[in-house]
Parts: structure tokens; sequence; C-alpha cells
């Protein structure tokens, strides 16, 4: 016999769970000494329970596992749900277990109860695919297999189990609990995918928009056997900003209004938009999705049905189908469909050519962020990983970097949440040691969790943690400038000195603040191992491209 916490352990060590994210407390101690004792797999103690779950979140992204995240009752849970919500808008699989006091003091429509008891569960059921508070010892394993499957079928997303501190603690014998079998999914396909075929195959001016659900589906080869099947050329959205490398030969950038330019000018000319696990949102298509052409007929090919019914998106041929399911009918291949498309291809590849994101008049002081990203794409390998942040920082890395083949990007892609590229950098860091992370975060969204600076330089993790110094909220002083008048600006204008912050997180520190240095300076510093904060200068004035103004 063994504890519930020890059980919780086990499985998910044995199912491949190698690291868990955790903030001690009292109400989760049986949980936290299980995991934290749990042979074959890390501990990684955040500073709060939101940086935990966006830690679990990058694991889950770079690795295409569950994310596990263990929080205490009370205040420990509620601090999560920030991150849960970051889960639930990017699909993300993640399982926070939570605490709970003691299964005889919980008590339904009383604000608390115990020490720090909180209904978590009645207020996370909106945001998670499966929760449940397990009131049953023996029920763990059905929920726990439960709350995985969910998690990682479907549309991926988060799951919370809540688990009273008594369960945690009661003993139950692992051989004679009950497990979770799953239905069985239909792979009936109803959908008319030959005529969705021969308007692909007609079509003068196809054009793919994909977004993550390529990668959720794992169908990176499917995808690009149908690229080069169907000879169309294609523009990702902000989180499958990865799954084709910059050099690609049917990939033409990134759509939206913070993306490249080519594909701003390839949505306009288009006559068929093809939308594969994509949720094709006004970010990327215009406030009344109006950035594309309006006499474009329109594919979309997305598990969500939602995705395909919001107010004022007229998908003329929506399927609601598993892209596994989409590309085994699609790829197969047949003589009837003959492409050429030459001359719509050498439109796109002139189009990508001729709208550089970086040209030879950024190279200048003070530092232009675009050029900045560009001599990271100099001195950076197939194997390093990218984690950006919110506002300016993350327009510039979604539209000046150039991914190679095997580099990952991670960010926040649905709500562009500040202060995530630090949480998000140690979770990839722990979940690929053998990669080295380049997180680009901005001098205000640091801010936001600044006290993960310990847990990174504790953890002794190969972060080279980039702070774009433009003296302020950049991004929020243009919106205040253009929409409630210019000079009116109501966030702080001070920069912290961050000298200062790395010696009292214990960090090594570097400033780069000359455009003509700036390569030969970034090479030194990835050839350094183990986190190293590096403040770069750059120009408070920069503009940020915005594609739907061109």
């Amino acid at each position: 016999m063994i504890r519930v916490a020890d059980y919780l352990a086990n499985y998910l060590s044995d199912i491949g769970v190698k690291n868990v994210f955790m903030l001690s407390g009292t109400g989760s101690v049986h949980l936290d000494d299980a995991f934290a004792f749990q042979k074959d797999m890390n501990h990684i103690c955040a500073r709060h329970e939101a940086a935990a779950v966006y830690m679990a979140e990058a694991s889950a992204k770079l690795n295409g596992t569950i994310g596990v995240v263990i929080a205490t009752t009370g205040p420990g849970g509620t601090n999560a749900i920030s991150g849960i919500v970051e889960a639930w808008v990017d699909s993300t699989p993640v399982l926070v277990i939570s605490g709970q006091v003691n299964l005889d003091q919980v008590s339904e429509g009383v604000r608390s109860f115990g020490v720090q008891g909180f209904n978590i569960i009645e207020n996370v059921e909106n945001i998670t695919k499966y929760s449940v508070q397990i009131t049953e010892p023996e029920s763990i394993k059905l929920h726990l297999e439960k709350a995985i499957h969910e998690a990682s079928s479907g549309r991926p997303g988060p799951v919370w189990l809540d688990i009273p501190f008594d369960v945690q603690a009661s003993m139950i014998t692992p051989e004679n609990l009950e497990g979770y079998s799953p239905e069985k999914s239909s792979t009936h396909i109803d959908h008319d995918l030959d005529n969705i075929k021969s308007i692909i195959s007609d079509a003068q001016k196809p054009l793919v928009i994909f977004g993550q659900g390529i990668r959720n589906s794992n169908t990176i080869n499917e995808f690009n056997h149908f690229l080069d099947l169907y000879k169309t050329p294609s523009i990702s959205s902000r989180m499958s900003l990865d799954i084709l490398p910059y050099e690609h030969p049917y990939y033409f950038g990134l759509g939206g209004m913070r993306g490249h330019k080519a594909p701003a000018y390839l949505l306009k000319q288009a006559d068929l938009l093809i939308i594969l696990g994509s949720s094709f949102t006004h970010a990327y298509a215009g406030d009344e999705y109006d950035f594309y052409n309006k006499n474009a007929q329109t594919i979309m090919v997305n598990i969500d049905s939602s995705e395909m019914n919001k107010p004022g998106l007229n998908i003329d041929y929506p399927v609601e189908l598993d892209l596994n399911n989409f590309f085994k009918v699609m790829n197969q291949e047949s003589d009837s469909y003959s492409i050429d498309r030459t001359d719509w291809l050498k439109n796109c590849q002139s189009l990508h050519l001729d709208n550089p994101t970086v040209d030879e008049s950024l190279a200048k002081n003070p530092i232009n962020s675009y050029f900045f990203v560009e001599c990271l794409n100099n001195v950076t390998n197939n194997e390093h990983i990218f984690v950006n942040d919110a506002g300016s920082s993350n327009y510039i890395s979604s539209q000046a970097l150039k991914l190679k083949e095997g580099q990952r990007e991670i960010t926040s892609g649905a709500f562009y949440s500040m202060g995530l590229a630090l949480p998000l950098a140690i979770g990839a860091a722990v979940t690929q040691p053998s990669s080295q992370v380049i997180a680009i975060t901005g001098d205000g969204s640091i801010e936001l969790n600044i006290q993960e600076l310990r847990t990174l330089s504790q953890n002794n993790l190969d972060v080279k943690l980039f702070i774009i110094n433009n003296g302020g909220y950049a991004s929020i002083r243009k919106s205040q400038d253009e929409i409630v008048g210019g000079g009116r600006y109501t966030d702080d204008e001070e920069v912290l000195n961050f000298e200062n912050v790395a010696e009292a997180f214990e960090l090594q520190f570097e400033i780069l603040d000359d455009f003509e240095t700036l390569e030969s300076s970034l090479e030194r510093i990835l050839s350094k191992k183990g986190p190293v904060l590096i403040e770069v200068v750059c120009d408070s004035r920069q503009e940020i491209i915005e594609p739907f103004n061109l």
C-alpha cells in the first residue's frame, strides 16, 4: 500500500513526466514530498504559482507531453489560475494538482473554509477540459487517467485535480484501483473531401494558413507532403512560427497584424484560403475579417467547430475534422490532380524577397531591435530555443526571426501576456537542458515575473535573457498616443538598473549599446555557460512594422 500522493508521482513518472513545477505549501505537503523525492523526476520550485504553470506550459509545448504543476490550497490555487487561462487559450496540456483542506472541512457555498480552504474546482471548470475534487482515495486512478486523456486528446488544454489533505495521505493498493477507458473515437469522415480536393486543385492562387493544430496533431510530415502535392504557398499563424523553417520553399512568412509584409499582400491576392489548425482570429484577419480578398473562397479545417462559427467569420467550406484524418484523404495522390502553380509561387517568392524585415538602413545607433534580432539569426544554430515576451519584444521576434530547421520558438500566442518570457524560458531549459535558450523580453515585461530570476540563477540554467531597454512600455505608449492623445502616459517611464538587478539575483550581466560590435558581442555571450542577463539599449522611438497599414 502507498499514499495517494506517491501513486500520483509514480504514475506520472511511469508515463514519461520528467519535471514537475511547484511552490511548496502546507496544504500540499504530501504532494510536495512525493514529487520532490520521486526517482527519475526533477522538481523545480518557482516563486509564484502562475509562473510555475507557465514553466509547465513551456515544457508541454516543447516536448508534446503533459506539463505538471503542484499548488497548495487557497491562494496557491488561485495564483495558478492566470497560468491555467494561458494554457486554455493556447491549447496546452497542463495538469494542476492542488492541495486542499481536510475533506470534512470542505463546505459548498461558503467563501472560505478550514485554513485557507477555497472551492477551486467550481472556479476553474470553465477554463479546463476536466476538473474534479478527489473525494474517494480509490478513485484516484480513474480521475488521473481521465484528466490526462482529456488534456491531450482532441483540442488539447489544461486539467485540474484538487486533492484534500487527508486524501493525499490516504493509503491505497494500486492493484485494486479502477482505471479509465475512453470511448473509441469515430474514424468516419463525414465530409466530402473529394470536393475539397477539386476546389484546391482548381484554384489559381490558393494560400494555406496553418496554425499550431499542425503540431498538436503531430502531422508536420503530412503537412509538408500536402504542400508539395498541391504546390501551395503557405503562411503561418503566431503559434506556428517554428513548424516550417524560414527557408522552406512553400513558406512565405507570418501573417497577421504583427506579421511579415509579404503575407499581407498575399492575403489580398489569394483566391482561396485553406485554413488548417488555426483559429484565424481578428489579429490575423482584421477587425471585420476584412484583411483578405473578400472574393476568395475559404476552407477551414479545425477540430473545434466553435472556431468556424465566430460572428462575422463566413467560412464557405467548414470541415470539423482532425488533421490526421484530413491529410490521410487529401494526400492520396491521383493522376487527375496535375497541378502547375509556377507563376503563383514565383509571385509569392518575389514579394517575400522584395519585402525584408531588416535591411542595411537599420544598422545604426541607437540599436534598432529588428537589427538586434537579425544579428541573433546570424549567430544561432539549429539547436537553439527562442522564447519571447509581450509587446514590442514579441513583435520584433515574430517579424525578424528566421527560424532554422530544428529551432523552436515559444511564446504567449493568444494573449501576448506580459512577463511570460522568463518562466517560459525556465520551463524550456529544464525540459531540454542540452539546448541553449534565448529569451527576449522588455524592460517593462520583466518586472511582472522578476522574482523568477532567482529560480533561473539557483538552477544555473543555460538561458540568455535579453532585456530590450527602449525606455519603458513602448508598445503601450504607441497605443496611448494614437487612441487618447499624445504625451499622456499612465505607465512608469523609469526603467530599472538592470546591472543592480543582475547582481541582486546572482546573475552574470552584460550590456549591449553599439550596433558595430553587436554581432561579435552576441557570439561571445552565447559561448558562455549558464544564465546571463543582457541589457540591449535600443531606440525608444523605433516604430513597429504594421502590415495591416501597408
